[in-house]
């Protein structure tokens, strides 16, 4: 049996899904909330800080959707090659939906989860935590991480503080 992707025939409008999010956030105390969008690019991004127990939490996820170009090449018919508009414009509408529930999803889980002790907030936003520079923790340590994994690499990303 074929496992079902969550959210995958949602009809929830992206904006639906954008403004629980932000209504989430505001009740979990978030606030600095900002949204990108890159709609050529197909790259979404929410920003916002959180402030859990005196530490502030300066946060980043990116929603990787499918680019513009990558639309216009699925709106292709299977046997004449031709362009269909109708398909561009059904496959734009729903572009996104999957991934902003389930952002929505993810959200909802670890604020709860960080609310009854199950798993802490530096634990949770470790990867998503932003600097000045835009970075995010995964940003710069995944590369390493992948590099210090592979055979003949070294494990040895942090030292253990003294």
């Amino acid at each position: 049996m074929t496992r079902r992707r969550y959210a995958q025939q949602t009809s929830v409008a992206v904006s639906k899904s954008k403004g629980e999010i932000d209504d989430l956030l505001q009740q979990w105390g978030a606030s600095r909330l900002s949204w990108e969008d890159d709609f050529d690019e197909g790259q979404v991004s929410l920003r916002f800080m959180w402030i859990h127990e005196g530490s502030s939490f300066n946060a980043r996820f990116t929603l990787e959707l499918q680019s513009r170009e990558g639309l216009e090449e699925e709106a292709q018919h299977a046997t004449t090659g031709k362009f269909s508009q109708p398909k561009f414009d059904k496959l734009l509408k729903r572009r996104g939906m999957v991934e902003h529930r389930g952002l929505l999803l993810f959200l909802k889980a670890v604020f709860n989860a960080v609310e009854l002790g199950i798993i802490s907030a530096e634990q949770v936003f470790l990867p998503y935590l932003e600097d000045e520079q835009g970075n995010t923790v995964a940003d710069l340590v995944v590369p390493q991480l992948v590099r210090a994994l592979a055979p003949g690499g070294k494990f040895k990303l942090l030292e253990k503080a003294q």
